[in-house]
């Protein structure tokens, strides 16, 4: 399976509530749990729904795989 943070094929993968978006379970795995990721689109979607103060921690310590995200992905 692909851990939904890194995206990268693990053999053993743990069930984890996201800590941006409640009642959203993730599988991810624990080099990314460890490091306190989160996948880069929760990440997108809580700043859309909750501010950029909200996940500006997540975003400015690029707690997240991938290109860096943009203003205009959060104030959309």
């Amino acid at each position: 399976m692909l851990c939904y943070s890194c995206g990268k094929q693990r053999e053993q993968l743990h069930p984890l509530q996201s800590n941006l978006l409640k009642g959203v379970n993730l599988f991810m795995c624990q080099v990314c749990i460890d490091d306190k990721f989160e996948p880069r689109w929760v990440i997108v979607l809580a700043g859309r729904q909750n501010g950029s103060e909200y996940v500006r921690e997540y975003i400015i310590k690029h707690r997240y795989y991938g290109r860096p995200i943009a203003a205009e992905e959060i104030v959309a």
